[in-house]
């Protein structure tokens, strides 16, 4: 039998919500208020319809109490029917209050006017104009409301009312009537509001999960702030941006996790828009993770787009926190890729002004002086000058090799393509050999060189090649910018932790600004086409890339007029490191070495076969 009536009551449900004007079917809170006005008012009706032709039929004609009860109750049908094809709900409850407050007038003046235990239940139909949620119907309710009373009191005074009323039916007195209807109309209201607290708490729990959805989902977290910076509440999309919970951000928790140099930007924004309202944008530094402040470790800090504004409708200060770590790697990025584009722009243009002034001055010479010997046939008999052509023409060849040379070993290690092989190698003899093979050009340029390394310098396990490479470059360029006169010290010493050495000297000495420049390829102190000394302003780079390629570093010490040392520190023990070629590349050495294999390159064997 239970099934049934569910089903039944399920069916009339389904009736009546098609009546429902199709305005407050779109919205779950306005459809059931429709509903339940529609459903109450036509039950009342229907049930009026069904009763009256019975009690006509067996009882004859009706006392003025059951005219009124079925006036009323049928009145209800035409109230539900306007709100279901107009959908105007408020002017149904307002015709609703109107007719119930006249209802209950008309009990009480049955049964006692001013006297009748029904009258108090007049003030039922003020509230029941309150389900309207707007003060208009309300104030139209209770000024009929009193226009009834004063009805009542002039008809009681001037003795209009029925003094003793006829009971209903010939049994039920009138004032038992009109009490007994007037708890049920209070019923009936309550059972009213008890549909709309219903309707609006589902319409919150709806609105509430709607909103929660939208927060988990957002990418941006929401807070909303008191006064000294504190949060008083924050969405919680902070747990999927930062991975805490928001009561971490609660109170001074955002703040306290805020970096210490930003701390005094966030209040002074939010006291700022809390006094004029204006939004204003900060990026600010936030500590993620579970670690606390004060705590011991390492901070993680990320970047976050602070937006505080203040909220018209509320007039509290909000905020709009986003995470903007990702965005400012980006930009981090993009700002290194456009210097390193800069850098190779640079490097490009400073290539070929450098390369192609130290080309064309001995191509010149070369081809100056050739041509002297081949258009000139007395010049042909004259040895000495035939030596002194040659001699220039070997001299600008051998420039040539040697720019060549620095070209291949700097292009070879930045690519990664230049590998050293490391050996016992005894420092003092590769050391001195390069001093003495440096000894008649810097005695020729009018200077003093020497040496200052100690007898026990022992062997270092290095390459030899790169070892002599690095010393031959940094006394060419100590024999190129020292004046006449001036003093050049090849230097090295043993200490724990590896081998150090390198060379000073007293020569014109490199500026501040400079010192930074001068080991990138292509750069000198004087830069330009138009220099005091020859180069491509690649000796130092070679050196600070052989000086890598061994685990190791240069540092420079400097002074305009006062001379330049540069030192090279080579670590003991140290794998080098070996840049990526084809095993192919390689050949075997000497059987005195077995193992050790040194890199070939193609090029620069073409250069030495050229030489």
């Amino acid at each position: 039998m239970m099934p049934e009536y569910r089903d039944r009551l399920r069916r009339g449900l389904a009736l009546v919500d098609q009546l429902v004007h199709p305005s407050a079917a779109r919205d779950a809170a306005g459809l059931s208020r429709h509903r339940a006005f529609i459903g109450a008012h036509l039950a009342c009706g229907a049930l009026a319809l069904a009763v009256l032709p019975m009690l006509l039929a067996l009882h004859g004609p009706l006392s003025l109490t059951a005219i009124l009860v079925f006036a009323w109750a049928l009145t209800q049908l035409p109230l539900a029917m306007y709100v279901s094809r107009s959908g105007a709900l408020a002017r149904g409850q307002l015709g609703s209050a109107v007719t119930s407050a006249g209802f209950v007038a008309g009990l009480a003046a049955l049964s006692g006017g001013l006297a009748s235990p029904a009258l108090p239940f007049l003030v039922l139909a003020p509230l029941e104009a309150a389900l309207t949620r707007r003060r208009g119907p309300v104030v139209l309710t209770l000024f009929v409301c009193l226009v009834l009373v004063a009805a009542l009191a002039g008809a009681d005074a001037a003795a209009l009312l029925p003094a003793a009323p006829e009971p209903l039916f010939g049994l039920l007195p009138a004032g038992a009537v009109a009490t007994a209807m007037a708890l049920m109309l209070a019923s009936l209201l309550a059972l009213a509001f008890v549909a709309d607290l219903r309707a609006a708490e589902g319409q919150a729990r709806g609105e509430a999960g709607r909103h929660r959805l939208l927060a988990l989902h957002a990418r941006d977290a929401v807070a909303v702030h008191e006064s000294g910076g504190r949060i008083a509440s924050i969405s919680p999309t902070v747990r999927g941006l930062f991975g805490l919970a928001p009561a971490e951000f609660a109170g001074d928790g955002f703040f306290q996790r805020l970096h210490v140099g930003d701390r005094p930007a966030y209040l002074k924004a939010v006291s700022d828009t809390d006094a004029d309202g204006a939004t204003r944008r900060l990026e600010l530094r936030l500590r993620r993770g579970g670690s606390r402040p004060g705590e011991t470790g390492v901070s993680d800090f990320g970047w976050i787009d602070f937006e505080v504004m203040n909220d018209a409708e509320s007039g509290r200060v909000v905020s709009v926190i986003r995470d903007i770590d990702t965005r400012r790697e980006m930009e981090a990025d993009r700002d290194a890729a456009r210097e390193a584009a800069d850098a190779a722009q640079e490097a490009r243009s400073r290539f070929l002004a450098t390369v192609s002034h130290e080309l064309r001055t001995p191509l010149n010479a070369i081809l100056g002086f050739s041509e002297l010997m081949r258009k000139l046939p007395q010049a042909a008999a004259d040895t000495r000058k035939v030596q002194d052509y040659a001699g220039l023409i070997h001299q600008s060849g051998s420039h040539l090799l040697q720019l060549v040379n620095d070209m291949l070993n700097m292009a070879r290690i930045e690519a990664g393509q230049f590998r050293i092989t490391v050996e016992p190698v005894d420092m003092r003899n590769c050391l001195d050999g390069c001093r003495r093979m440096m000894a008649a050009e810097a005695e020729q340029a009018g200077l003093r060189l020497s040496s200052d390394i100690p007898l026990d310098l022992g062997e270092f396990t290095a390459d030899p090649r790169a070892c002599r490479q690095i010393a031959l470059n940094l006394l060419a360029n100590s024999v190129k910018f020292t004046p006449s006169g001036g003093r050049i010290v090849l230097f090295a010493r043993k200490e724990a932790s590896g081998l150090v050495f390198g060379v000073r000297d007293t020569g014109v000495g490199i500026s501040g600004a400079d010192l930074a420049r001068v080991t990138k390829p292509f750069v000198q102190a004087s830069d330009g086409t138009a220099r005091a000394h020859d180069g491509a302003g690649l000796g130092l780079s070679v050196v600070k890339g052989l000086a890598e390629l061994h685990g190791g570093r240069i540092s420079l010490e400097s002074r305009v007029g006062a001379g330049t040392c540069v030192t090279v520190y080579l670590p003991v023990g140290q794998a080098p490191l070996a840049a990526k070629a084809d095993p192919a590349d390689a050949r075997p050495v000497a059987a005195s070495a077995p193992g050790v294999r040194v890199a070939a390159d193609p090029a620069q064997d073409a250069v030495r076969r050229i030489a």
